[in-house]
């Protein structure tokens, strides 16, 4: 049998500690709270528990997002502003910290914002399924993306 990878692991491969260590430490505390919040026979999101590698990788990839994609957006946003305002032939480069963002670091960026875009879009993940504070609201979004009417309608999926 193959062995499992958290996607966790597989989407912080290569990045640096300072921005992985608080994904690991939230992701490890959210994911003791689900088990909490499950063992917990009054619960409303107990069907869940069948999904939970499901839940485990949206939980990852929700993580993911708040703490690396939310910022690149922001990044590519802000260049984007930036440059639109320079004369033209005239390439405009952030420096951030020692950090330089000019225009292939910006290409790079934005191709990763595109890529997960499309995830978003292929797995019907709206900018609102990442926003919560409390994993029980994590567990609510996880509870309406499951159970939409149109799945319960929809036998292709």
């Amino acid at each position: 049998m193959a062995e499992h990878i958290p996607i966790i692991n597989i989407l912080t491969f290569g990045l640096p500690g300072n921005v992985t260590r608080p994904m690991y430490l939230e992701y490890n505390t959210r994911r003791r709270e689900l088990d909490r919040i499950w063992a917990n026979p009054e619960n409303h999101y107990r069907m869940l528990q069948e999904y939970t590698p499901t839940v485990e990788a949206l939980l990852g990839i929700s993580l993911f997002y708040r703490h690396v994609m939310g910022h690149m957006t922001g990044a590519t946003s802000f260049y984007k502003s930036v440059n639109k305002n320079r004369e033209r032939g005239k390439e405009c480069a952030i420096k951030v910290g020692n950090t330089i963002l000019d225009g292939e670091q910006q290409r790079h960026l934005l191709s990763a914002v595109i890529a997960f875009g499309q995830l978003q879009d292929k797995y019907q993940l709206y900018p609102a399924f990442f926003e919560y504070s409390e994993t029980i609201q994590f567990l609510r979004n996880c509870k309406e993306l499951f159970y939409q009417k149109e799945y319960e309608e929809d036998d292709s999926i």
